[in-house]
Order: structure tokens, then C-alpha cells, then sequence
């Protein structure tokens, strides 16, 4: 179902929309953009609120949860599909945060609907992370559900619980949980600043969890998320768990999470650079961003951190080798 380009295209459109356009020429790219937010509003799971805009959307997936005795009411679906992929709605959750933070003066009427879908996927992100030593990586069953096309209120496809723990470790989709609630946290910070405390205290213990169990959630919880959702390589998960570090570090400031980015940061895989036909390309793209690679994400953020620090000294030291081919 293409479902990876599908929720890829969705953060993309969402980060997009948190800049008011006006009309260029003949298209009102104000008004497709502030349409991106809505769609957010259509991808909802659980028990919908009064306030929802899309009100052909009903309640659905109300027993999320129940075979493992969790609530897990709520989030998002992803594209077309009735499943609840948490590592994919995580990273989007975050850069909807990161719109906000950084954009959210320009969006006029909408910046309130963007909270509400910040906040719709922050709650449920809380409920994923309910249990010490336990981060939900999805709800219902792909292979299933993929093969019978059908709306979320009327499935009847099993609605499966795929969580990582101590022994089956996940550490790619805990960490970009713990970066989507830490994120989160700063967009509540002033207006409900007893949820956001929770919010940065829950991101911490996530982030915790991800780094002391290390593994790819590929091999726990596979029969789950792939091969829609897979992250391959066998340190995958790193790049979550510095964009997850720096995330808590522009949170709470707390040297740990700056140093932890400082040491780890070269136990990235080498990006080379190659120099054919005297023009630099790249062999691997150290400047892809998505749910599955957070390089340029991390740039961008650490960045920022550097720019606005006394502190002369690099926070991030990455060595680009040139390899001229024959």
C-alpha cells in the first residue's frame, strides 16, 4: 500500500502547513496547507472528541489495548490502513512539535488545531509508555489488515499489540517516542506546564530504556512492522537515539543529554562522499530526513543548540571523507 511514502508525505505536508501561504497565482496554497492539519483530524483512532472538524469520522478501535490489559485508546492510523505504526506517528508527532516551536506565530487560526493534533498524539504516545520497560510499537495486524480494505469503524481485523521490552528491545521506536513527548513538552511548556512536566519526566524514563536495551525492533516485534516500518541496519536505532538526546538536551538543558550526543555521534555509520567526474555526490544521503533516518534532522537541531551556546567548543565532530573513484 505504499504506506512508508504515504506518512512520509503526510509529516512533510504538516511541516509545510505550519507556514501560512497566501494565494500564488491561481492556487490557494493558504488554504491546501491549512487542509494538511485537517488530514490529521481524519487519521484519528479511538473515541473522537466534540470538538472533532471531520465529523463523518466515528469511535473506532475502542478496545486498543485489551489483550494486553493496556489502554492504548487513541493515536493515529497510518495512510490508508486501520494499523497504528508508533514509530512513524512518534516522528511525526515530533515534527508537528518542531513546527510549532519554531513556526507557530505565523499559523494564525490553525495554530490551535495543530495543538490539538500535537496533543492528540502526545496523549497516546503517554499510554504507549504506560508500563516501566514496556513501549507499545503498534496496534493491529498488518498483514490482515492490509488485505481487507475497509474503514476504521466498521473493522473486524484483529487489533494485535506489538510491544518491545527488556529481553525484546526496540530501541529505534522508544527513542523517537521519547524525542516526540520531549518535543511536545516544550509546545505546552506555558499554557499546561503540569502536563508538560509529565510529559519531559516520561521522555526521560523512554529514553532511558531505550539506550540501556539496546536492539533493532525489526527483530522483537517484525511480524508487525514489516516490512512496512522496518529499520535495517545493524545499528539503525542510533540515529533515534541522538535525535532523542538532543531533543531532551534543548528540553531541560541537562549536560548528560549533550554529552551523550558528543560521544555517540561518531558511532554514526560513515557517510562518504565521492568525488566522480569532479563533482562531489554522496554514496549514502547523509542529508536524508524521515521516520527512519534522522542525519539532517540531527544537523539542523544540534545547530541550533551551537548557535545559541557560549560555548565554542564543537557539539557535534563528524569526519566526511572524500574517496575519488577510479
Amino acid at each position: 500500500m505504499g504506506s512508508g511514502k504515504c506518512m512520509t508525505l503526510l509529516t512533510l505536508l504538516a511541516v509545510l502547513g505550519m507556514v501560512m501561504v497566501d494565494k500564488v497565482g491561481s492556487q490557494n496554497y493558504g488554504d491546501a496547507l491549512s487542509k494538511c492539519i485537517l488530514l490529521f483530524e481524519g487519521q484519528r483512532s479511538g473515541k473522537l472528541p466534540s470538538n472533532q472538524r471531520m465529523i463523518w469520522r466515528k469511535d473506532s478501535a475502542l478496545r486498543d489495548g485489551s489483550d494486553l490489559g493496556m489502554d492504548l485508546l487513541g493515536g493515529y492510523y497510518d495512510a490508508g490502513d486501520n494499523v497504528k505504526f508508533n514509530f512513524p506517528m512518534a516522528f511525526s508527532t515530533t515534527m508537528l512539535a518542531w513546527s510549532v516551536i519554531e513556526l507557530g506565530q505565523f499559523m494564525g487560526p490553525d495554530l490551535q488545531h495543530a495543538l490539538d493534533s500535537i496533543r492528540w498524539g502526545a496523549d497516546y504516545l503517554l499510554k504507549s509508555t504506560d508500563l516501566p520497560g514496556k513501549v507499545t510499537a503498534a496496534v493491529g495486524n498488518p498483514i490482515a489488515d492490509h488485505n481487507c480494505w475497509e474503514r476504521p469503524e466498521d473493522m473486524d481485523t484483529p487489533r494485535t499489540s506489538y510491544v518491545v521490552n527488556q529481553t525484546h528491545p526496540g530501541s529505534e521506536v522508544s527513542a523517537e517516542t521519547a524525542a516526540a513527548i520531549a518535543a511536545s513538552s516544550l509546545v505546552f511548556k506555558s499554557a499546561q506546564h503540569r502536563y508538560s512536566i509529565q510529559l519531559v519526566n516520561r521522555a526521560k524514563e523512554v529514553f532511558e530504556f531505550a539506550d540501556k536495551f539496546r536492539g533493532n525492533y525489526k527483530d522483537s516485534v517484525g511480524q508487525g512492522v514489516c516490512p512496512f516500518y522496518c529499520d535495517w541496519g545493524s545499528y539503525s536505532y542510533m540515529d533515534e537515539l541522538i535525535w532523542g538526546a538532543a531533543w531532551l538536551f534543548k528540553v531541560t538543558k541537562e549536560q548528560k543529554y549533550r554529552d551523550y550526543v558528543q560521544n555517540n555521534i561518531s558511532n554514526l555509520p560513515r557517510r562518504v562522499i565521492r568525488l566522480l567526474n569532479g563533482e562531489l555526490q554522496a554514496a549514502k544521503s547523509f542529508a536524508e530526513f524521515g521516520w527512519d533516518a534522522k542525519d539532517a534532522g540531527i544537523n539542523v537541531l544540534v545547530s541550533g543548540l551551537v548557535m545559541n551556546s557560549t560555548s565554542a567548543e564543537p557539539y557535534v565532530r563528524r569526519q566526511v571523507r572524500l574517496q575519488r573513484l577510479a
